[in-house]
């Protein structure tokens, strides 16, 4: 038997199709996705096909719909856009999807550890977005106390409230680096005049209708009382570096040191909150009691070292005469009543303490040069070289803090070692510009079973004989008159492999080039009588140079010519001022500060001078006074005093250009020489024809 189907236009129950297409049209309301992935506060969200636009529910980050739900939820007003679809206590409404049915795969339930504190806690107090203070109240209400999710906040924070009871502001549990973003719903139990607020706060309401803020007095607090950057800002999370430990360890002034802090976090000698009621001493540590770091010797996380001595006076509060101090107290400690300093012997350190600079001055930040660095690899000394650093930081074999307390390992990267954990010639700091000199220190670690005095390069550390770190045999030494390859790297720049010095710290001590630790002295090849680092004989002329030795060698020629000692020209007069730094040409060594202007060696700028009326400072004889000897045939301007001769860059052995070019009329021509006596004394050296005074057109020279 068969069911007579009935017609839709003998529908019995109109009513139930009005509900039906209703349904179905509300339906269809919900998928009017017009984006393929959503935008702003756009909550339609289902595609024509029934799906989801992409990247809509995502576990367990929640997705696009979790930040477009909050941001919905405060365009609204605390309305949300998401129960037009799921029902107005979103457990389904007319979508037939509720928001809590999926417990174990949707919302906040797929997080690990999502009931405790850090987790669900760190998140409500994040800006707006995926999180924050109102993406709670969609689910458990605008008063929290349960919504759609049917449970309250008040069931673990015992108060109504998004957080826990007060003072909320302890070390883990405080509202302090809560996001200003969420003040709209602070603002629901906080307002002016709440009983939730601290008496007088704030002391001045702020005016009707603005906008809830932490510190604008909408709230608890006004724009006085913070009068520094707030959160994130203000107080990062570590190892990041600290903007208000920053402040705090500045020079102190208005808004900086240690007693700016105090002015609202502490009175007496405390940090404990004063009138702001925010301690300092939950986070740095429940131990502490201090208003730093518990943890801030060199090799923590955070540093005393970098803070302005000008805050010594608060220092005093805990550290007097060394108290509480993880190092010895100074002894003996200052007279009574000294100000507090860092290093007089009233806190911790004594004025011998610390006998170098500190702070950034001394440790830098990688990969800038390390001061402290340069001066432990210095030849050893009464202020240098490993072992002067193990006088404070270190005993027996080791640099483990001794009498300083401060350990050279931790920065190090706790190898135990005085240098860094990675050193060489390729690294960012290299082992290879250390002077020989600390061989013995090095031993400490780096000493082979070979017997022998430490040394780099004699088989008793690392390196043999022929360890050397350069090229070797006529690689490196040529036979003369051929470029020298060690040469040139001695004459360059200095640096790391490079420049005199760098040859001293195997070939030298002191300031000599005698042979050093790798006992291959400079002398020999140089020149037996020599005793110097470069050739006997390189002036302008001769097979090796000095001209072309970058200036800033100059304080190992400082080593033989300090003050024009040992040379084959005049000293300058007046010598440089005692202490000016070495320079070739600033009259501490050879040369005078008078040499010629830029671009003189340019034909357009020597040339007219030298064919100038002679004078004082112009004519072929004042070129000669530096540039040449003799007064006589032939003419000598093979470089004289100055040691840097005419003739290569003329191509002939005179102070003038070769043939032609001399004989054109175009410059530079002699033709506009100027015909001073002195000038034709210089052009008969060599072009004298007839006995008499020299002259241009008189027979005496090339013109009759």
């Amino acid at each position: 038997m068969t069911t007579k189907m009935r017609s839709l236009r003998n529908f019995r129950n109109p009513i139930g199709c009005l509900i039906l297409l209703a349904a179905l049209g509300a339906a269809a309301g919900c998928s009017t996705a017009e984006t393929p992935n959503g935008s702003g506060t756009n909550m339609n969200h289902v595609l024509p096909s029934g799906d989801s636009v992409p990247g809509w529910l995502v576990v367990p980050s929640g997705g696009s719909h979790t930040s477009t739900a909050t941001q919905d939820y405060i365009a609204n007003g605390g309305a949300s856009g998401c129960t037009e679809c799921h029902g107005s206590d979103l457990s389904g409404g007319i979508s037939g999807t509720s928001c809590f049915a999926n417990t174990a795969g949707c919302h906040h339930d797929p997080v690990a550890n999502w009931a405790t504190p850090a987790v669900h806690g760190a998140t409500a107090k994040k800006a707006p977005g995926s999180s924050g203070f109102a993406s709670c109240q969609i689910c458990h209400g605008n008063n929290f106390s349960g919504g759609g999710a049917q449970t309250p906040c008040s069931s673990c924070h015992v108060v109504s409230a998004p957080h826990p009871a007060r003072p909320w502001r302890g070390s883990t549990l405080t509202h302090t680096d809560t996001n200003t973003s969420n003040a709209p719903v602070c603002a629901q139990c906080h307002f002016p005049g709440s009983p939730n607020n601290p008496a007088n706060h704030p002391a001045t309401p702020a005016p009707s209708g603005t906008a809830p803020g932490c510190f604008n007095s909408t709230l608890c607090h006004s724009e006085a009382t913070v009068p520094h950057p707030v959160g994130s800002a203000w107080v990062a999370t570590s190892p990041a570096a600290q903007p208000h430990g920053n402040d705090a360890k500045a020079p102190p002034g208005s808004t900086t040191g240690f007693t700016y802090c105090q002015v609202c976090h502490g009175t007496g000698t405390n940090f404990s909150g004063g009138s702001s009621n925010v301690s300092c001493y939950p986070c740095h540590s429940t131990t502490s009691n201090s208003p730093h770091a518990s943890q801030w010797r060199t090799g923590d996380t955070y540093l005393h070292t970098t803070t302005a001595e000008g805050n010594a006076a608060v220092c005093a509060f805990c550290h007097l005469n060394g108290a509480n101090s993880p190092i010895a107290p100074p002894s003996p400690p200052a007279p009574a009543g000294t100000a507090a300093g860092c290093f007089n012997s009233t806190l911790c350190h004594g004025a011998g303490g610390v006998p170098h600079p500190v702070g950034s001055t001394w440790v830098a930040a990688s990969p800038a040069a390390q001061p402290h660095g340069v001066s432990a690899k210095a030849t050893p000394g009464a202020t240098a070289g490993f072992s002067y650093c193990q006088v404070c930081h270190g005993t027996g074999t080791n640099f483990s803090g001794g009498s300083s307390g401060v350990s050279c390992y931790p920065c190090h990267g706790n190898v135990g070692t005085p240098h860094p954990s990675q050193w060489a010639s390729t690294d960012t700091y290299g082992h290879d510009n250390t002077a020989t000199g600390n061989a013995n220190v090095c031993a400490f670690c780096h000493r082979n079973t070979n017997p022998g005095t430490p040394g780099c390069f004699n088989n008793t550390l690392c390196h043999g004989a022929g360890g050397v770190p350069h090229p070797v045999g006529s690689t490196w030494v040529a036979a003369s008159p051929a470029a020298q390859p060690h040469g040139v790297s001695a004459k360059a720049t200095p640096g790391a492999t490079a420049g005199y010095l760098y040859c001293q710290t195997c070939h030298g001590t002191g300031t000599n080039f005698s042979g050093g630790s790798s006992n291959v002295s400079c002398y020999p090849c140089h020149g037996p009588t020599s005793n110097s680092p470069h050739a006997s004989q390189w002036r302008t002329g001769d097979t090796y140079l000095h001209t072309t030795t970058a200036e800033g060698n100059a304080s190992a020629c400082a080593f033989c010519h300090l003050n024009g000692a040992n040379s084959p020209i005049a000293p300058p007069s007046p010598p440089a001022p005692a202490g000016t730094a070495a320079g070739c040409f600033n009259s501490t060594l050879c040369h005078g500060a008078g040499v010629h202007p830029a671009n003189w060696a340019q034909v357009t700028q020597h040339g007219p001078a030298a064919k100038a009326a002679p004078s004082a400072s112009g004519g072929f004889s004042y070129c000669k006074t530096c540039h040449g000897t003799g007064t006589t045939s032939p003419a000598n301007f093979g470089g004289g005093t100055s040691g840097t001769s005419c003739y290569p860059c003329h191509t002939v052995n005179a102070p003038h250009p070769a043939g032609a070019t001399w004989r054109g009329s175009n410059s530079p021509t002699h033709r506009t020489t100027n015909q001073g006596q002195a000038n034709l004394d210089r052009c008969a050296e060599c072009h004298r024809s007839t006995a008499g005074t020299a002259g241009c057109f008189n027979n005496t020279l090339c013109h009759n």
